[in-house]
């Protein structure tokens, strides 16, 4: 009988651990927080590009996170820079301005995504396609 109390315990302990770790992670998606990505669709190789990405966070103003850009390199999403937003409306928007070396990753092409952290996770970008002449 102790030994299932035990079990049961440990049980316990280890859902409610889940729950405290991945709930954040959920509840970022269904914040309202988007990120979107803009930038041009083709640049020259070794380039300065500007990309910009736009925050909406309709929950609260938390303008003391950095965002960051990342870039796709042999499979592999690598941090390349952070930056604090801009915020406006209230902090509900937030622009944030990344320029970037124009570098392939593949066959000439260049993918880009930002991110950033808020309380409940961090929201990714959509993923931008640079072609690289």
């Amino acid at each position: 009988m102790m030994k299932q109390f035990r079990s049961l315990a440990l049980f316990t302990a280890v859902a409610a651990l889940l729950v405290a770790v991945l709930a954040p992670a959920a509840l970022g998606r269904t914040a309202g927080v988007t990120i979107k990505l803009r930038g041009p669709s083709s640049a020259d190789y070794g380039a300065l590009i500007k990309l910009t990405a736009t925050i909406r966070n309709p929950q609260r103003a938390d303008g003391w996170r950095v965002a960051i850009i990342m870039q796709n390199k042999n499979g592999d999403l690598k941090r390349i820079g952070a930056k604090a937003p801009t915020w406006t409306d209230g902090g509900r928007k937030g622009i944030v301005a990344f320029w970037v070396t124009a570098t392939p990753s593949a066959m000439g092409i260049a993918r880009y995504r930002a991110a950033w952290m808020h309380p409940e996770g961090t929201t990714r970008s959509n993923v931008l396609r640079v072609e690289i002449d």
